[in-house]
């Protein structure tokens, strides 16, 4: 009992340094930066919609924010404390066509990128009419079934018609049990 009792006691010794060393210990991995980063939402729409630019940069080091398929960008203000995001609702061109457009913002002195796809307009506008629907042509019933008329076959046959074939399939399956 006391001997056990002592390696107990001799183990906790040995393992009580390594564990206060690994909590003292600086982790050897790095959390990944968060910084600069271009988030778009949606990242599908159409002309004349409007979108969220989402760009995470320090307050102060956010520069120019631009596209040719945007019109208008508004103001950007602080979305998101920690990490800092910053957002602004962007216009886009109602005349831009379906393609993809990218975007571009500048964090300090890194420029970064994301793509946007335009899409054709959803909504049908007011020159293009729906197709107006055909009307449904039932079929005209049948009428009802007469007797039939006229001689009546008075034997049923009985088996298979005859094709022909029984001399293609003995060629073929020339091995087949009573064939030949």
């Amino acid at each position: 009992m006391i001997r056990s009792a002592l390696v107990l006691a001799f183990g906790v010794a040995l393992v009580a340094p390594a564990v206060a060393y690994a909590q003292d210990a600086p982790s050897t991995s790095r959390k990944a930066d968060p910084y600069p980063f271009l988030g778009l939402s949606p990242r599908q729409a159409a002309a004349g919609e409007e979108i969220l630019v989402s760009v995470g940069c320090p307050v102060g080091e956010l520069g120019e924010v631009k596209s040719k398929v945007l019109d208008r960008i508004g103001e950007f203000t602080v979305t998101n404390e920690v990490p800092v995001i910053q957002g602004a609702v962007a216009h886009i061109d109602a005349g831009a066509r379906p393609a993809f457009y990218a975007i571009t913002a500048i964090c300090k002195t890194t420029t970064i990128t994301a793509n946007l796809e335009v899409v054709p307009d959803k909504t049908p506008t007011s020159s293009s009419k729906p197709p107006s629907p055909k009307p449904t042509v039932l079929p005209k019933p049948a009428p009802p079934a007469k007797p039939a008329s006229g001689r009546q076959v008075s034997k049923i046959p009985v088996g298979a018609p005859q094709t022909g074939a029984t001399d293609s399939f003995s060629r073929w399956c020339s091995q087949c049990e009573g064939s030949q």
